[in-house]
């Protein structure tokens, strides 16, 4: 019993820190969930996966309230990023799981270094074929309105997202925040915009360990209360951060999560 209460308080911290840089909190999921209650690392990627399902949708509800959701953006990141989750859930069973999560990591760290110092830049835009006007009333806070968006952008970034967090148990927003922010989306909205996309991603993957047996229905339930209390009070503490703030501690903690995963694959 006292195993489950210390999970539960666990994955409420992990939840704050979810909502706040929008990444779902599986990349503390996943190591907290083989180091502390040890987990394999393939039931502890689904069971994390499953666990994100609470915190995005509890993180999304409060930033709807906010306004801060870009839904056209969303609904077009999710068909590839479900996709491609899809099949990176499935590449876990027959890939060794090592090889794909020493990728990750070298891709987390250079997105960091783009978060940490902006000139350096991972994330390319891409802009070719068809684009949208985004609303002209989310602006950056120098004012700058945002113009158009490339469909091209959304669905190259949301394949390569659902790709790698459907491998690693991550949901993607790793590689979604940054990829908004590239394209000049405010990271507020990023942020929002990428706890929305992974609910739907979250789904499917779950869906998918589920198939292969690699989820521990007792640690979703316990992770999934504490992550789904944590991801509200992430979304008032999000108020409260400057957005460059948000956008330094997003790659510290990129960076420290990359350095888990190698320091994971070395135990």
């Amino acid at each position: 019993m006292l195993e489950y209460i210390i999970a539960c308080l666990i994955a409420l911290g992990c939840g704050i820190v979810s909502a706040v840089i929008g990444l779902g909190g599986g990349f503390l999921f996943v190591p907290t969930l083989t180091v502390l209650f040890n987990l394999d690392v393939k039931t502890a990627m689904g069971t994390s996966l499953a666990v994100i399902i609470f915190s995005s949708f509890s993180a999304s509800f409060w930033y709807r309230r906010q306004g801060k959701i870009l839904y056209k953006v969303a609904l077009i990141l999710i068909p590839p990023s479900v996709l491609f989750a899809v099949i990176g859930s499935f590449i876990t069973h027959y890939v060794d799981a090592r090889i794909l999560i020493a990728i990750f990591a070298g891709v987390l760290i250079l997105i960091s270094i783009e978060m940490l110092i902006p000139r350096f830049r991972f994330l390319k835009e891409i802009r070719f074929g068809p684009s949208f006007v985004l609303s002209t009333t989310v602006s950056s806070q120098e004012n700058q309105p945002i113009t158009r968006i490339p469909y091209s952008h959304l669905l190259i970034w949301g394949a390569i997202g659902g790709l790698l967090g459907g491998i690693t148990g991550t949901s993607g927003g790793a590689i979604f925040v940054p990829a908004l922010a590239t394209i000049g989306i405010p990271m507020y909205y990023a942020v929002a915009t990428s706890m929305f996309t992974i609910i739907i991603l979250a789904i499917a993957c779950t869906i998918s360990y589920a198939a292969l047996g690699q989820i521990s229905l007792p640690f979703v339930i316990v992770y999934g209360i504490g992550a789904a209390i944590g991801a509200g009070l992430g979304t008032v503490v999000a108020t409260r951060i400057k957005e460059i703030q948000v956008r330094y501690i997003f790659g510290v903690l990129l960076f420290s999560m990359a350095l888990l995963m190698i320091i994971g694959q070395l135990r």
